[in-house]
C-alpha cells in the first residue's frame, strides 16, 4: 500500500549523519541530509543562494586581506579593505577614486588609500567599535588604540586615540595674597580646571600654584587670594580648588578669567579630577565597546581580567575624583585567571572571556563608579577571539575551542544570560575545523556567514524566537578568506574576500552578494564573480571580463542560459546578440532530504513512485529531481536564448525511476543560474517486506 510523505519545512538545514536514525526528533522532520549553496527561508522554504558580484581585485593577493564595515548612517556606508599596512575604501562595490577635479593634482583618478600600522599577519585579530564617524580599532594588545576617522568621502585618517578631556586646562595660572605675611602664615595650594562649553566635561587640573597667606583663623577683613589665568578655547567656565591635607576641594566657579577666595571653606566632597591614563607604558587593550555613554576597554597586557571605562559622556576621559563620584571612570576586574576577549553592550555590559560569560552593571541598571558595579558570572563556556554577532536580543559567538557556535541571551525565568549550542545538530560541518570569522546579514533572510581557516564556509539562517537554526554549505570555485556585511539600500550585503585561481595564478577578489528577491528571470544574478550588463542595442561581444580570463563561465542572456563560454582576452562571444546579460562562474544548488520514513518503516525497503515539489517564483523548466543526485532530469527545455523572464509558482510532479532501497531520499539540484525556491517536497512510497523483496 502506498504511503504519502510530505516535508513542508527545511528550517533545520543540513543535519549530522549521526541523526539519521532519530526520526523521533523534531529536528528530523525539518532537516536535510545535505544542503549546498542554499538559503533556508524563515517561512520554511529553501532556495538557491544569491550570486556574488565581482567588485575589485585586492591590492596584494599574496598576503592576508580582510574587510571591515564602516557605517555612519543608512546612506553613508562603506566597506574597507585592510591589507598589509594599507586601507582602501569601497562604496557600493567599487573603490573610491579621487575625482578629476580634486584639489591635489597628484591624486586625481587614483584609488583612495591610506597607510595603516597593521601587518597582514595581525589583521584577523583587529576588533572594532563604532561611534559616528569614528571607528575605534584595537588589536592583540600589540598596537596602540587607533581611531579611523572619516572627515569626508575622500579624506580618511587613522589616528592615535588620545585619552584626555576635550578641553585643555588653563595656562598661566597665578595666585596672589592681598594681605601681610608677617606672622600666623601657612602655604596654600590651588589648582584650576576648565569646563567645556558644549559637553560640560572638565579638563585636567592645572599645575599646582603655591602661595603664602594668613592661616584660615587669622584672615583679616579685606584679605583675600586673587586668582587669574589665561582664556581656554571652548571653555564656558572655570572651577577652582584649594588643598586641604593634600586633597583639592572645590571653592568656586568663575565665568571670567579671575576669582577671589576670601577664605571660602573647600568642599571635600567635590574634588579636583585626578589624571589617569590606564594605557600608558604600552598597556594597549585588546577589545572595546560603547556602553551607556562610556567607552569601555578590556584585556590589557598586564591585567587581562580588567575592564576600564571612560567617564560618562566623556569617551576619552579616564580621570577620577577623590572620593569617587558616579560619573567617574571605572576599573572593574573579573575574578579568576581569565582573559577578556569581547565586550558587548546589551541590557547589561556582557563580557566574554576565555573561560566564561559575565554581566556587568550597577545596582540600578546604570554603570556608575560609586557605588561600584558588580561583575556576575552567567555561564562557563568561554569564547574564541572571533568577533561575536548581535542578532536582536541574542549574542552569537564562537566557543573558545574555535569550532562550536553558541548563542547567549537574557532569560527572564532564571534571571541570567544563557543560550544554546547552535552547531550541535550540524556538528559534522564543524568537526576538525577552526572558525576564522563570522558576519550577519539581518535583512532579508537573517543569514549568518561563517568562514573557516581552511577556506570553506557555511551559512545559518537564525531566528531565536522562531527556533530557526538552519545550516547549509557555501561553495564556490575558490576559497573563502573573509566576510563582513553592511546595509546597502534595503538589504544587508555580504562582502567576501575570495581566493580564485585565474590563468594559473592565485588572486584575491572582493565580491558581494546580489539580491535574491527576483521577479524577472532575465535579471536573476545567480553566478559568482559575476557582472551584469544592459545595452541599448543587442551585442554579441561582451568585454570587461579580465578577472575571469581563461575560465568557463555561464551566462543568463535574456532569461535563457548559455553554458561553457570561455573568457579570452577578457571577452566572450554570444551565439546571438542580446541586450541583457548576467555572466560569471556557475555554482550548483543541491539538497537532499533525510531518509523518507513512514510509521514503523525504518530499515524496510521503500520504493518512491513519484515526487511532487511545490515551487515558488521559479523557472520550472530547470529542475532536477531524483534519488541519487545524478539523473532524474525533469522537463529541461532548450537552454538557448528564449527571451523569457517568467517565473512560476506551482506543484511540479516527477516520476522517479529508482529501485527499492532502505534509504530512499529525494535529491533536487539546480546547476543553472535561474531562480528555484522549493516550499515542500512530497512523495508516494511503497513499503516492501525485505524478506520477500
Amino acid at each position: 500500500m502506498a504511503t504519502r510523505i510530505t516535508q513542508v519545512s527545511f528550517t533545520r538545514g543540513e543535519l549530522t549523519p549521526r541523526l539519521d536514525a532519530r526520526t523521533n526528533l523534531e529536528q528530523y522532520a525539518l532537516g536535510l541530509k545535505s544542503a549546498k549553496n542554499a538559503i533556508i527561508h524563515q517561512e520554511g522554504g529553501i532556495s538557491n543562494r544569491m550570486g556574488l558580484e565581482f567588485c575589485e581585485q585586492v591590492k596584494i593577493s599574496e598576503k592576508d586581506v580582510r574587510t571591515i564595515s564602516f557605517v555612519f548612517n543608512t546612506s553613508q556606508t562603506y566597506m574597507l579593505e585592510f591589507g598589509d599596512k594599507y586601507i582602501r575604501f569601497l562604496k557600493n562595490g567599487a573603490y573610491i577614486v579621487y575625482p578629476e577635479d580634486y584639489e591635489q593634482e597628484d591624486k586625481r583618478g587614483q584609488i583612495v588609500e591610506i597607510e595603516s600600522p597593521y601587518a597582514a599577519e595581525d589583521l584577523s585579530r583587529i576588533k572594532c567599535s563604532r561611534a559616528g564617524d569614528i571607528l575605534t580599532l584595537t588589536c592583540l594588545g600589540k598596537y596602540s588604540t587607533k581611531n579611523l576617522v572619516r572627515y569626508s568621502h575622500y579624506d580618511w585618517r587613522i589616528e592615535d586615540a588620545v585619552f584626555k578631556p576635550s578641553v585643555n586646562s588653563p595656562a598661566n595660572f597665578k595666585v596672589t595674597w592681598s594681605g601681610s605675611t608677617s606672622s600666623n602664615t601657612r602655604k596654600y595650594q590651588y589648582v584650576i580646571t576648565a569646563v567645556d562649553e558644549k559637553t560640560n566635561e572638565e579638563s585636567e587640573r592645572s599645575d599646582v600654584v603655591e602661595v603664602v597667606g594668613h592661616r584660615e583663623a587669622n584672615w583679616l577683613v579685606g584679605e583675600y587670594m586673587n586668582l587669574t589665568w589665561d582664556k581656554v578655547d571652548g571653555a564656558s567656565e572655570y572651577n577652582i580648588y584649594r588643598s586641604v591635607n593634600g586633597i583639592f576641594g572645590y571653592v568656586g566657579t568663575s565665568q571670567t578669567l579671575s576669582f577671589t577666595d576670601d577664605n571660602i571653606e573647600p568642599d571635600l566632597s567635590n574634588t579636583a579630577p585626578i589624571t589617569k591614563n590606564p594605557f600608558e607604558d604600552e598597556q594597549y587593550p585588546d577589545c572595546s565597546c560603547y556602553f551607556q555613554q562610556r567607552r569601555c576597554f578590556g584585556n590589557l597586557p598586564d591585567s587581562p581580567q580588567a575592564i576600564v571605562t571612560s567617564q560618562t559622556a566623556a569617551i576619552n576621559n579616564f580621570n577620577v575624583s577623590r572620593p569617587l563620584i558616579a560619573t567617574d571612570a571605572i576599573t572593574i576586574n573579573i575574578d579568576g585567571n581569565e582573559e577578556i576577549r569581547h565586550l558587548i553592550p546589551m541590557k547589561d555590559l556582557i563580557v566574554l572571556t576565555s573561560d566564561s560569560e559575565w554581566k556587568v552593571n550597577g545596582t540600578d541598571g546604570t554603570l556608575q563608579a560609586n557605588p561600584a558595579p558588580a561583575a556576575v558570572i552567567q555561564s562557563c563556556y568561554g569564547a574564541s577571539h572571533v568577533e561575536p554577532i548581535v542578532s536582536g536580543s541574542m549574542i552569537v559567538f564562537v566557543q573558545s575551542g574555535g569550532s562550536v557556535v553558541r548563542d547567549l541571551g537574557y532569560d527572564l525565568m532564571s534571571d541570567k544570560y544563557d543560550g544554546d549550542e547552535l552547531s550541535l545538530f550540524s556538528n559534522h560541518l564543524f568537526e576538525g575545523k577552526e572558525i576564522k570569522c563570522m558576519a550577519y546579514a539581518k535583512e532579508p533572510y537573517r543569514l549568518i556567514f561563517v568562514i573557516f581557516t581552511d577556506g570553506t564556509a557555511v551559512t545559518m539562517t537564525y531566528n531565536k524566537k522562531q527556533k530557526l537554526c538552519g545550516w547549509t554549505r557555501l561553495e564556490t570555485d575558490g576559497t573563502f578568506e573573509w566576510v563582513d556585511t553592511i546595509r546597502e539600500g534595503l538589504e544587508d550585503v555580504a562582502y567576501f574576500v575570495i581566493k580564485r585561481n585565474i590563468n594559473g595564478k592565485d588572486v584575491k577578489y572582493i565580491e558581494r552578494t546580489k539580491t535574491r528577491i527576483i521577479n524577472d528571470a532575465r535579471k536573476a544574478f545567480l553566478v559568482d564573480s559575476g557582472l551584469y550588463a544592459e545595452f541599448e542595442t543587442p551585442v554579441s561581444n561582451i568585454s570587461g571580463l579580465e578577472h575571469l580570463e581563461g575560465k568557463k563561465v555561464i551566462a543568463n542572456v535574456n532569461g535563457g542560459i548559455i553554458k561553457d563560454l570561455v573568457v579570452q582576452n577578457g571577452t566572450i562571444t554570444l551565439p546571438k546578440p542580446a541586450k541583457t546579460i548576467v555572466i560569471g562562474l556557475p555554482y550548483e544548488f543541491d539538497f537532499e532530504t533525510l531518509n523518507i520514513e513512514g510509521e514503523n518503516t525504518q530499515g524496510l525497503r521503500k520504493l518512491i513512485n513519484n515526487a511532487v515539489v511545490k515551487i515558488h517564483k521559479s523557472r520550472e523548466d530547470f529542475l532536477f529531481v531524483g534519488t541519487d543526485g545524478s539523473a532524474f532530469r525533469n522537463g529541461r527545455c532548450d537552454e538557448s536564448i528564449n527571451n523569457s523572464g517568467l517565473l512560476f509558482s506551482k506543484d511540479k510532479s516527477s516520476t522517479v525511476f529508482a529501485s527499492p532501497t532502505t534509504e530512499a531520499t529525494i535529491h533536487i539540484k539546480q546547476d543553472l543560474p535561474l531562480p528555484l525556491t522549493i516550499l515542500s517536497v512530497s512523495c508516494s512510497i511503497d513499503v516492501q517486506d525485505n524478506e520477500n523483496a
